[in-house]
C-alpha cells in the first residue's frame, strides 16, 4: 500500500475533523482548559498561601526576620552576617531600661528599647500599619503606641505632647520629661517604648552585652545545614543564643509540602487529560482503521492525531491560563488587600514563573497522555479496527456463589482491571487525603500558633497595684465579690486563685536573705553594696518580699517543671516552700535551710526546699517570693490578697463568657490595676495575623479535591465505553436497566469505600506526621470532622452518580438492537 505523504491534506483533514465532531472534541477542549486553569490558579493560590504564611510570621514577631541573636555581638560578627551573601538585611536592637511610673499613674512597667534605622526602616516596617510622628531623635524623645499611653494613665496625648516619667536603667532610677516624637500600630508587641541612641547611650547598657541581632535572610526557604554553617561562622560564646524563627527551621519541610503538592497537581491533571483522550481516541478506532485502508500510513495517523490534539491543545492552554490570570488579578488583589498588602500596582501580581510552570506542566501532560491512546490507534490494524472492542476483562467467569448477585458481580468487575482500578482509587484517594490533610493543618492553625500562658488558662487577671519601694502597696485589687461573680456565670469550668501577703526578711550574715541581696546588688550595677546592705539590715521592709500560696493542683503543675521536685505532703503541711528566682542558680547550700521570715509583726520561719524558675509569680518586691500551700498562708492570716485569677471555660474561646468576664472588669475601681491575659483574645491576634490563610488554604484543598474527583468521572466513563457490547448483551439476555444501574451504583460504592478506608488510614497518618511536623505549640491533634465528613459525603455521592450518568449518556434511548449493531 502506497503512502500519500501530503502534509497539506492532513492539516485539512484535522481541521475538520475537529470542525465535524464540535461536541466531543468540546469536552477535550473543556478538559484542557480546566486542567490549565485549575493548575495555574493552584500554584498562584498557593504561592500566595506561603506569602500569607510568611507574613503571619512577621505580624506575630512585630517584626521581618529569621534568627535573632541574643546576649549581645561584637563588631566582627555583625560585619561577618553583612557581608555574607544569604543574609539581606542585619537589624539591631536593645534593651534600655524600664518605665516605673508616670505623672498619671504609680504603676506603670513598660520596656524601654532601642533600634536601628535598619530595624525600624526596613525589619519592623512590614508589621507596622499605622506611624505618625518620627522615630526619636533627640534623649528626650519616645514612640509610643496607644497601648503605652494608656498603660501610662491617658491615651489622650498625642504627637508633639509631653509626659513626666520614672524610669530606671544601669545607671538609676530617674525623672525625666518625654516629648512623644511618634505613636505607631501594627502586629508584634506594643508594649515597650523606643528611645533614641543619645538615650541609650546613657542608660548603662551595651551592646555587647545587651545587644540583639535580627536577620532576615535573601530566601524565604533554605536547608537547614545553611542555618548550621552561618551559626557557626559567627564563633558564638556561651552566653549569647543563636534563635531561628520556627518559620525558619521548618521552611524546607514546607519547600518539600510545595513540591509534594506539585507532584500531585501534576498526577492530576496527567490523568485527567490521558482519560478524555482515552475516550476520544478509543471511540474512533473504526475511523482510524478506514483512515489506513485509504493509504494513510502509521507515521501519517500520528501526525494527524496530533495535530487535532495541536489545535485544542494550544487553544485550551490559551483560554485557560488567561482565565487563571483574570480570575487572580481580582482574587489576589483581594487576598492581599485584606492581609494588608498595599494592591497599588496590580498589573504584576501573578508570577510568571508559575505560568512559564502551569503551560509546560500541561503540555507534559498532554504529551504523556496521548502516548498510549496513539499506541492503540496505530498498532491495530484496518481489519481488526473494523471490529474493535477493547477487553479489559482478565477474570475467569464468574462462579456461582450465594450471596448478593449485584455486590459479587460489582467486586468482580473491581478486580479485572488492576491497573486503573489502582489509579482511580489513588487518584481519589490522594486528592481527598490532601483535602483531609489541609483543612486539619488550616484548621489549627489558630490554636498551633497561640502561645500558651502559664497553666494554659483561658483567661488571667493579675493584681499589679504592687510598687517596689513600698510594702504597703498591695491593694484588694481582686475581691472575694468579683471571684463570686465570675463562679456563677454560665459557661465556667473552674478557676484557681493565687494569694499572698507581703513580707521581709531579717538580714542574716551569710544566710539566704544576705545571698538574695547580694544577688541584688550584682543585678543593679549603679546602686553602692554598702549602702544597700546597711539600709537593709535597719530597714529590711524597704526590700520586703512575697509569701504566694497556691492549691493543690498549681502545686502539681509547678512541682513536675522543678528540676528536683519537692515533697507534696511536706509542701501542703507548711513543712516547706519553693523560691521563685529569676537569676542564673541558687547555690546549693541555700537550699534545704529554714529561712526566717516576719509578717504582720510576728517571725517565721520555712524551708525552702526548691526553686521555680517559672516567671509566673514574680512581682515587683526586690525581696523573694516563697511559694506555699494556701493552707499554710490561711494559718498565718485569714485575709489574703488575691493576687491572681486563673479562669477555666467550658468551651475554649467563649467569646460570650469572655465579654461578661471583661466587662466585669472593666466596671472595677482597680480596672487600670488589672492585667488580663485572655487566650481568646490571642486567637483573635493570631487571626488578624492570619488574614484569610483558612479561606485560600480550602480553596487549594478543594481544587485539588475538584480534580480527583474529575479523574474518577472520567477513568468510570472510559470504563462503561468499554463495556457498552457487555451491556448491552446483558439486556438482550433479561436483565433491566434499573439492575444495571443497580450494578453501577454498588461498583462506585465500593470505589468509594477502598479511597475512604485509604484516606483515612494511610491519609490519617500523613497528616498526622505534618501535623506534628508543624506543632511546635504541642496543641492535642484534632480532626475538622464537618469539613472531612462533608468531603466524604461529596465523594459517596459522586461515586455513585457518575457511572449512572455516564451510562445515561453513552447508552443513549438506542434500542438494544441499535445498540448491539453500534457495537459490532
Amino acid at each position: 500500500m502506497l503512502a500519500n505523504n501530503n502534509k497539506m491534506i492532513i492539516n485539512k483533514l484535522a481541521k475538520n475533523s475537529v470542525k465535524s465532531n464540535k461536541k466531543q472534541y468540546g469536552i477535550l477542549f473543556f478538559t484542557i482548559v480546566l486542567s490549565a486553569f485549575m493548575l495555574f490558579c493552584v500554584f498562584t493560590i498557593g504561592w500566595t498561601y506561603l506569602d500569607s504564611s510568611r507574613l503571619q510570621n512577621t505580624r506575630l514577631n512585630g517584626a521581618e526576620y529569621d534568627i535573632t541573636t541574643m546576649n549581645g555581638f561584637t563588631s566582627k560578627q555583625v560585619k561577618s552576617l553583612q557581608s555574607n551573601k544569604n543574609i539581606q538585611n542585619v537589624g539591631m536592637e536593645s534593651y534600655a531600661g524600664f518605665i516605673k511610673s508616670s505623672e498619671f499613674d504609680n504603676t506603670v512597667e513598660i520596656g524601654l528599647l532601642w533600634c536601628d534605622e535598619t530595624f525600624w526602616n526596613n525589619l519592623m516596617s512590614p508589621a507596622r500599619t499605622k506611624l505618625d510622628g518620627h522615630y526619636p531623635q533627640n534623649k528626650n524623645e519616645l514612640m509610643v503606641t496607644k497601648d503605652i499611653l494608656k498603660a501610662c494613665g491617658n491615651e489622650n496625648l498625642s504627637v508633639g505632647d509631653s509626659i513626666v516619667l520614672t524610669y530606671e536603667n544601669n545607671t538609676g532610677v530617674h525623672t525625666d520629661k518625654f516629648v512623644i516624637s511618634g505613636i505607631w500600630d501594627g502586629y508584634g508587641d506594643k508594649s515597650a517604648g523606643f528611645v533614641s541612641k543619645n538615650f541609650y547611650d546613657e542608660t548603662g547598657y551595651d551592646l555587647k552585652n545587651d545587644g540583639i541581632l535580627c536577620i532576615k535572610l535573601n530566601r524565604n526557604y533554605v536547608l537547614p545545614t545553611t542555618i548550621q554553617s552561618l551559626e557557626k561562622s559567627l564563633n558564638f560564646s556561651d552566653r549569647q543564643i543563636f534563635a531561628p524563627t520556627d518559620y525558619i527551621e521548618n521552611s524546607f519541610k514546607l519547600l518539600l509540602g510545595i513540591c509534594g503538592l506539585a507532584l500531585v497537581i501534576c498526577l492530576s491533571a496527567y490523568l485527567l487529560i490521558y482519560n478524555i483522550l482515552y475516550l476520544s481516541i478509543s471511540g474512533k478506532i473504526r475511523y482510524y482503521g478506514l483512515l489506513q485502508s485509504l493509504g494513510m500510513t502509521k507515521k501519517q495517523l500520528v501526525r494527524f492525531i496530533t495535530k487535532q490534539m495541536l489545535f485544542i491543545a494550544i487553544a485550551g492552554i490559551f483560554i485557560g491560563n488567561l482565565l487563571g490570570i483574570l480570575l487572580c488579578i481580582k482574587l489576589v488583589p483581594y487576598i492581599l488587600s485584606v492581609l494588608g498588602i498595599s494592591t497599588g500596582n496590580m498589573a504584576l501580581q501573578f508570577n510568571p514563573f508559575i505560568l512559564i510552570v502551569s503551560v509546560a506542566v500541561t503540555v507534559f501532560s498532554i504529551l504523556l497522555g496521548m502516548r498510549k491512546p496513539i499506541q492503540i490507534a496505530t498498532k491495530v490494524t484496518p481489519v481488526e479496527a473494523t471490529k474493535y472492542i477493547e477487553c479489559v476483562s482478565n477474570g475467569k467467569g464468574y462462579k456461582k456463589k450465594k450471596g448478593a448477585f449485584f455486590w459479587r458481580m460489582a467486586f468482580e468487575q473491581f478486580k479485572k482491571d488492576k491497573k486503573k482500578t489502582v489509579v482511580v482509587l489513588l487518584s481519589l484517594a490522594i486528592s481527598l487525603s490532601v483535602f483531609y490533610c489541609l483543612t486539619t493543618i488550616i484548621s489549627s492553625q489558630g490554636e498551633r500558633t497561640v502561645l500558651p500562658n502559664y497553666w494554659n488558662a483561658d483567661f488571667v487577671v493579675q493584681n499589679q497595684t504592687q510598687t517596689t519601694e513600698n510594702i504597703n502597696s498591695l491593694k484588694p485589687a481582686i475581691e472575694d465579690s468579683f471571684v463570686e461573680k465570675i463562679e456563677k456565670m454560665d459557661g465556667m469550668k473552674d478557676i484557681h486563685l493565687v494569694e499572698g501577703v507581703p513580707i521581709s526578711f531579717p538580714y542574716v550574715s551569710k544566710g539566704f536573705s544576705d545571698m538574695w541581696i547580694t544577688n541584688y546588688i550584682e543585678r543593679t550595677p549603679y546602686v553602692s553594696s554598702k549602702d544597700v546592705i546597711t539600709n537593709y539590715k535597719t530597714n529590711p521592709s524597704n526590700y520586703y518580699g512575697m509569701l504566694i500560696g497556691i492549691d493543690e493542683d498549681q502545686f502539681d503543675y509547678v512541682n513536675q517543671s522543678l528540676s528536683s521536685p519537692v515533697d507534696k505532703q511536706d509542701f501542703l503541711n507548711g513543712k516547706s516552700c519553693i523560691v521563685q528566682y529569676e537569676g542564673s542558680e541558687i547555690p546549693k547550700e541555700y537550699l534545704n535551710q529554714k529561712v526566717p521570715f516576719s509578717f504582720d509583726g510576728k517571725q517565721y520561719e520555712i524551708t525552702v526546699e526548691a526553686v521555680s524558675y517559672e516567671t509566673q509569680y514574680s512581682g515587683r518586691d526586690i525581696g523573694a517570693s516563697l511559694i506555699v500551700s494556701q493552707n499554710y498562708l490561711k494559718s498565718l492570716t485569714s485575709k489574703p490578697t488575691i493576687l491572681d485569677v486563673y479562669i477555666y471555660y467550658n468551651q475554649k474561646y467563649d467569646e460570650v463568657l469572655e465579654k461578661k468576664i471583661t466587662s466585669l472588669i472593666n466596671n472595677s475601681p482597680y480596672s487600670n490595676d488589672l492585667y488580663v491575659e485572655s487566650q481568646y483574645e490571642n486567637m483573635k491576634t493570631i487571626q488578624e495575623a492570619q488574614g484569610n490563610m483558612m479561606e485560600i488554604g480550602t480553596i487549594i484543598a478543594l481544587l485539588l479535591l475538584f480534580v480527583g474527583v474529575l479523574n474518577y468521572a472520567n477513568t468510570i466513563a472510559s470504563g462503561i465505553q468499554n463495556r457498552r457490547l457487555i451491556f448491552s448483551v446483558m439486556e438482550s439476555i433479561g436483565m433491566s436497566r434499573k439492575q444495571i444501574n443497580q450494578l453501577l451504583i454498588r461498583e462506585g460504592i465500593l470505589y468509594a469505600i477502598f479511597s475512604i478506608f485509604v484516606t483515612l488510614t494511610i491519609g490519617s497518618a500523613i497528616t498526622y506526621v505534618c501535623f506534628q511536623s508543624m506543632n511546635y505549640m504541642r496543641i492535642p491533634f484534632k480532626v475538622p470532622v464537618i469539613p472531612l465528613i462533608s468531603s466524604i459525603i461529596l465523594v459517596v455521592l459522586i461515586c455513585t452518580l457518575a457511572p449512572l450518568l455516564s451510562y445515561k449518556k453513552l447508552g443513549g434511548n438506542h434500542s438494544i438492537v441499535e445498540r448491539l449493531r453500534n457495537c459490532e
